[in-house]
């Protein structure tokens, strides 16, 4: 067998890089997986700088070309991350979009009158939730007369019981009373 002396120009692979290229994979799945302040993340761009530095021949006259892919590569990988940081630091400032926290301070329109003490319906999101009326203090004394929302009007949600929206008039003249018969 005769081997040409393009093979036998092949360089030797360093083990120790191949391994240190691995564990900087195995920090980034880590910090994709846990909470963490991106210390994975940087300990995977050093492994990984070492990993490709040791991996060949360090006297190699390609190793330039090497090193300006290396310090690129690292560099993308770095913004990335840190920008991906910056964003999941914003998000935890924000009120939540979605789920019941997000339906308070929404604005609906009542689809079926809604009073005090019976309950109606209001579309929210393009959605029909049953909602309650939510009292406020200074109607408490009017027990003769009930406050009803009447259908078209618009409703701002204000709480979520019972699988019910709590809603008020986000129109100050949404109200129509009537008397209330016991």
């Amino acid at each position: 067998m005769v081997l040409s002396s393009y093979v036998l120009q092949i360089q030797q692979v360093n083990w120790a890089g191949t391994a240190l290229i691995l564990l900087a994979f195995v920090f980034l799945a880590v910090d994709l997986a846990v909470t963490n302040h991106g210390l994975p993340t940087v300990g995977a761009l050093v492994a990984l700088v070492l990993g490709l530095l040791t991996l060949f021949d360090a006297t190699a006259t390609y190793l330039l070309a090497s090193l300006v892919a290396l310090v690129s590569l690292s560099l993308l990988i770095g913004t990335f991350l840190t920008g991906s940081w910056s964003e999941a630091r914003a998000a935890r400032g924000r009120p939540s979009i979605t789920g019941v926290e997000g339906m308070i301070g929404e604005v609906g329109v009542v689809r079926e009158p809604v009073g005090a003490s019976s309950s109606g319906w209001v579309s929210v999101h393009g959605e029909l939730w049953r909602a309650t009326v939510a009292i406020a203090p200074e109607d408490l004394y009017e027990q003769d007369r009930e406050q009803t929302l009447r259908v078209g009007h618009r409703v701002q949600v204000v709480d979520f019981r019972d699988g019910e929206v709590v809603v008020l008039p986000f129109e100050p003249t949404a109200y129509e009373h009537s008397s209330r018969k016991s």
